[in-house]
């Protein structure tokens, strides 16, 4: 039940019991410690007192000449001074017989017992009270017998008791401190992830465009924050690219669809019997039919391309042999095209690309490069190596783009020149699908260009280890 009352209580609950709970215990261990310590140390200086009372009594003795058993007899005036509160003290013979017994608050009586080899310190419990008693062989002159001294550890006890109460009335007030201690710890915890859920149902109930203020220290609640900042900012462009594309989707296909649709309806008013008016039609018809079926596949190609997952092992591809595969296809769909390939004299190192992939990629490219390039029909390709990577450049004596539009070209059907673009069948998606392949090898795609001059795109492909 208590498992489940605790699983049951809030973020902030849990942190004040446990934080609450860890001080405790930590205060509670150490002062238990603590008091066995002072305790034990109590109980020696309990120990070193007796034991410098029997040396005390064992000089007094060592000095006295021709001691006898009356004369010790005699020394109770000496050990009545030398006695403490709660303390007995007695000497007795070799048969245990006492020769003198001197007692100040100690009221024990010891039975005879016979005389110890070596000194011996005992802890007895006599009539409910504890006492410590030590027991030393004395040997002067040709007497043999024994110093004992009973010591009753009243004193030792009050102080004890005194300190477990003082600790005990301390750990009570730890306990409140603690657990007050407990709720400020938890509600500096809990304080930022109450934001952080305020603020995510503000952008449930407003928008994306809420951000939570990260707070000057840089510990890992605002580690999380500042991440969540960047994850929304993510999302919003997400959600921006996504709406933009449905647009700019909406439009491609908006626009063959209105023709196919205006054509039609021409036929169906008064065309179908004009054969002129029909043939226009129906050719006008195929090729905007055309038209959307490249749209269809370049969309596919792009979701397919986004939904690329690189295999943990990927095969080494020889770009060079791939290379002149995909060209010599090429030299066979544009006979007009003349295409060179550089290569240098040392072998290319392996790329890490799936083969099919650097082939589409290929492809997209030299596709653009014939579509932009009816002026001078020449496409170079070269390969070399590049710190990690092995590089492809494709080179075309084209059209070329605007240095202004170069940052735009690889978002989806952006073109330079709308109109001749859709002339050329173009809807602005090859170079998007280019560069969501190239970054999910861990690649890099860059395009230089100059109006009237023509255009470079280079492949960065990492090589294979």
């Amino acid at each position: 039940m208590k498992r489940e009352a605790i699983r049951r209580l809030s973020l902030k609950g849990k942190l004040t019991v446990l934080s609450a709970g860890a001080i405790f215990i930590t205060y509670f261990v150490f002062t238990f410690l603590q008091y066995h310590v002072v305790k034990q140390w109590l109980l020696k200086e309990e120990e070193k007192t007796m034991e410098q009372t029997v040396a005390e009594i064992e000089t007094y003795y060592a000095e006295k000449r021709n001691l006898s058993w009356e004369g010790i007899r005699r020394s109770r005036a000496f050990l009545e001074r030398l006695n403490e509160r709660y303390q007995l003290i007695r000497v007795t013979d070799e048969k245990g017989n006492v020769i003198v017994s001197v007692s100040n608050g100690a009221a024990v009586s010891l039975s005879p017992s016979e005389m110890p080899d070596k000194r011996k310190m005992d802890e007895h419990f006599i009539n409910n009270e504890r006492f410590l008693l030590l027991r030393q062989p004395i040997h002067i002159s040709n007497l043999h017998g024994t110093i004992e001294i009973a010591r009753r550890l009243a004193r030792f006890q009050q102080v004890t008791n005194t300190l477990f109460l003082i600790m005990t009335a301390i750990g009570f007030l730890a306990m409140a401190a603690s657990a007050v201690a407990g709720r400020f710890v938890a509600q500096s915890f809990v304080r930022p992830l109450q934001t952080l859920a305020k603020t995510m149902a503000d952008i449930k109930n407003n928008g994306l465009k809420r951000r939570i203020d990260v707070p000057p220290a840089r510990d890992e609640i605002a580690e999380l924050m500042v991440m969540f900042n960047g994850m929304m900012d993510e999302i919003e462009r997400s959600f921006a690219m996504q709406r933009q594309f449905v647009e700019d989707a909406s439009h491609e296909l908006r626009t063959p669809l209105a023709i196919l649709q205006g054509h039609l309806s021409l036929l169906q008013r008064w065309g179908k019997h004009n054969p002129e008016i029909l043939e226009e039609s129906l050719e006008a018809a195929v090729k905007e039919a055309e038209r959307l079926k490249r749209l269809v596949l370049e969309l596919l190609d792009l979701s397919r391309a986004e939904a690329i997952t690189v295999p943990d092992e990927v095969a080494p591809m020889d770009a060079a042999a791939a290379v002149g595969q995909v060209v010599k296809n090429f030299r066979v769909l544009h006979p007009d095209f003349q295409f060179l390939i550089d290569q240098p004299d040392k072998p290319i190192a392996r790329a890490a690309m799936a083969k099919h992939h650097f082939e589409q990629l290929l492809f997209i490219l030299l596709d653009n490069a014939v579509k932009y390039s009816q002026r001078v029909k020449q496409i170079a390709i070269s390969l070399r190596e590049e710190g990690p990577f092995v590089i492809v450049s494709i080179r075309d004596y084209g059209i070329g783009i605007p240095k202004e539009e170069l940052k735009n070209v690889f978002l989806r059907f952006y073109r330079v020149d709308k109109a001749r673009s859709r002339e050329q069948g173009g809807a602005g998606l090859g170079l998007s699908i280019a560069k969501e392949i190239i970054d999910k090898y861990g690649g890099q795609i860059a395009l230089e260009s100059e109006v009237g001059k023509g255009t470079t795109v280079e492949l960065a492909i990492p090589k294979a280890e």
